[in-house]
């Protein structure tokens, strides 16, 4: 799966009703399932097949469920009212599933309204079903105890990524397309080979058709088969494990794997309790992991100390790797803030509400109008008089309608996250250095007098601008922009009802007060508030809301509040997330790069034992650092990404050190 071509959502499946009301494919000419046992069926074909409940109520960790056509997600609800009455609390769910053309959202809820038994998980799969974008979108559901990766792609290319991992992940299949002689792309033997190269060992696969090319293909990519009864009409239905697994095959060089890794540590440090921290903090607890998150000063208490901040993204009309991230990490930390505010760890309108955003000026018309008509469900198109009775003031010009953006307190973000069960923050502990040490194999923390105040076998650097001075990493070429935001008195008969992104932002009063800016300057790295700074946001506010450009020019700038701090960005603008590079053993293994880019090395990467860096999240760390904590702990635990694979490269810290070696350029 590749971050290219222009900006469009795949092809949704067409689907026909029959007169009992079940859905049918006329592209393959066949059925998603029959209402005359249909529940019946799966369970005996998938879940049985794969002898599940017996497997989901032994140990705890991970289970990984793989399966090929998510359909109407019948087989997921069914796994995962299983899992949730037989497996132990502390067991873990993964469910990947993978579809080139999935529902629409309506024919979705159609579908499942069949079903009244399962109208409770039914409710949580649609309320969390994602906008038909291609690629991977994870959600987590049922309490933090099921992930779910919804992967709408072509079959093969989402399990040659799958397959391309440096672990294997899978433990069960479901092999649930149309028919073979229907739908053949998806009963390949590439396919089934790939298959096999992303199972762990002896998995378990499961499927109704024992068509002998489906047979042969399994056989030949190292899994043995049984057939067992079938359910209803049909005679016989297919069980099989994997006996041998396949040599990995690498179509570019795996520099970004870690094939060196030991199992996943149970405790855990993160330095840095902003909103990179927190979310990386919360993702190891969900893990079950024990993490103690240390900050030099208080949480949330440097860029992520905003009283206000918005959640959006801007759309590309051609996909990139920025394009992709940004899009998938907003729509991402979007459904996390929504369980946030259902579960009341954030209060509603007071602490934010993910409730939609205005964007203004040039990137409103960034993306052509006909491509918007087939994206609506996450943006569209508002003239200037919609746009402005929207928002509730008049505003300038075309803008685009974001409806997964919406506005937060950051501080009650982090505060929230960092108060979870496995999760212990420890503030106000002055500047940290981390130093591995050889003689217990841990991450120390060490203060500024040199004493060791933590270790841990794993540690995220998650320190914002200050990564720039933490040794293990400071060969990173990472830099900063200052950014001033204002607190400025609501304007008189102003009433804003949403977020507003212009050449700055502005979102909706709290305590008669808005948070307009922010500046952006590079190469500054004072943090004094400025009045000149106030000037600048007041004048940009101004030539969005037309309105209100009286009363911003009548404000005395000298007057006002604000906080200026330094963002941390990277030279290309994405985040950095993942393993911490062994700069020198790196140049050793891939300089053969600087004399051929292109020369396959098949060898995995060198890394620092247990290191992780979530930084350069620049003034998207609302969106991005929950999505950067999702790609580093499904690294560390073996589990499938949570975005494409040319996406875990581009945001890998070693993408830098591979660049300097093709450049030859010297360390």
């Amino acid at each position: 799966m590749h971050s290219q071509g222009p900006l469009r959502p795949v092809e949704p499946a067409l689907v026909d009703w029959n007169d009992a009301g079940e859905p049918r494919s006329p592209h393959y000419h066949d059925g998603y399932f029959s209402r005359d046992g249909g529940l019946d069926e799966s369970t005996h074909v998938f879940l049985q097949g794969n002898d599940l409940p017996a497997r989901f109520a032994t140990d705890e960790g991970v289970f990984s469920i793989g399966e090929l056509g998510f359909g109407t997600g019948l087989n997921f609800l069914l796994t995962a009212r299983t899992f949730l009455a037989t497996a132990p609390t502390g067991k873990r769910l993964h469910y990947w599933s993978v579809d080139r053309h999935p529902l629409r959202p309506v024919d979705l809820h159609r579908a499942l309204a069949l079903w009244p038994d399962l109208r409770h998980e039914a409710q949580v799969l649609c309320d969390a079903y994602p906008p038909l974008l291609p690629g991977i979108h994870r959600r987590v559901l049922f309490g933090g105890r099921i992930t779910l990766d919804l992967v709408w792609a072509d079959g093969l290319q989402a399990l040659e990524d799958l397959a391309a991992l440096s672990r294997p992940t899978v433990d069960a299949w479901y092999l649930d397309g149309f028919a073979p002689r229907n739908n053949p792309e998806l009963w390949r033997g590439d396919l089934f080979l790939a298959m096999a190269r992303a199972s762990r060992d002896n998995a378990t696969l499961a499927s109704y058709s024992v068509a002998s090319l489906v047979r042969t293909g399994l056989q030949q990519a190292g899994f043995s088969l049984s057939k067992r009864p079938g359910f209803g009409r049909k005679r016989e239905c297919l069980a099989g494990q994997l006996d041998r697994r396949p040599a990995a095959v690498h179509t570019q060089t795996p520099w970004d794997l870690d094939g060196a890794r030991d199992d996943a540590p149970r405790d855990a440090l993160v330095l840095g309790a902003g909103l990179a921290g927190a979310h990386a903090a919360a993702a190891l607890a969900r893990r079950g992991v024990n993490v103690s998150v240390f900050d030099s000063g208080p949480s949330a208490g440097r860029a992520s100390g905003n009283p206000q901040g918005v959640l959006f993204t801007r759309l590309s009309p051609q996909r990139s790797p920025l394009a992709d991230f940004s899009l998938a990490a907003a729509l991402y930390a979007a459904h996390v803030y929504r369980q946030m505010f259902e579960a009341r760890e954030l209060e509603p309108d007071i602490e934010g509400d993910v409730n939609g955003c205005l964007q203004l000026g040039d990137q409103a018309t960034r993306v052509p109008a006909a491509a918007l008509d087939d994206l609506n469900d996450i943006a569209r198109l508002m003239s200037e008089r919609e746009a402005s009775e929207h928002l509730g003031t008049s505003v300038r010009g075309t803008a685009l309608w974001l409806e997964h953006s919406g506005w937060l307190d950051p501080r009650a973000v982090c505060h929230a996250l960092l108060q979870r069960p496995h999760v212990h923050l420890q503030e106000q502990r002055g500047p940290l250095q981390p130093r591995w040490s050889d003689d217990d194999e841990h991450w120390q923390l060490v203060d500024q007098y040199g004493a060791v105040i933590a270790h841990a076998p794993l540690l995220i650097l998650a320190t914002g601008a200050g990564t720039r001075h933490l040794d293990p990493v400071c060969s990173l070429p990472l830099r900063t922009v200052r950014g001033q935001t204002t607190q400025l008195p609501t304007p008189p008969s102003a009433s804003l009802r949403y977020s507003c992104c212009h050449e700055g932002y502005v979102a909706p009063a709290r305590d008669g007060e808005l948070c307009i800016g922010a500046t952006f300057d590079p190469k500054d790295e004072a943090c004094d508030v400025r009045v000149s700074d106030h000037r600048k946001n007041l004048a940009t506010l101004a030539d969005a809301f037309p309105d209100w450009a009286d009363y911003l020019y009548s404000v005395d700038p000298e007057s006002l509040t604000g906080r200026a701090e330094l963002r941390c960005v990277s030279p290309d603008y994405l985040p950095v997330a993942g393993p911490v590079a062994d700069d020198t053993a790196m140049r050793e293994r891939f300089s053969a790069l600087g004399f051929d880019a292109r020369e396959l090395i098949a060898a995995p990467g060198v890394f620092k034992p247990g290191l992780y860096v979530s930084a350069a999240h620049g003034s998207r760390g609302l969106g991005y650092a929950a999505l950067a904590a999702e790609v580093i702990c499904s690294q560390i635990f073996s589990e499938p990404l949570p975005v494409a694979r040319d996406l875990q490269r581009a945001l890998a810290p070693a993408r830098f050190l591979i660049r300097a070696i093709i450049r030859r350029e010297s360390s």
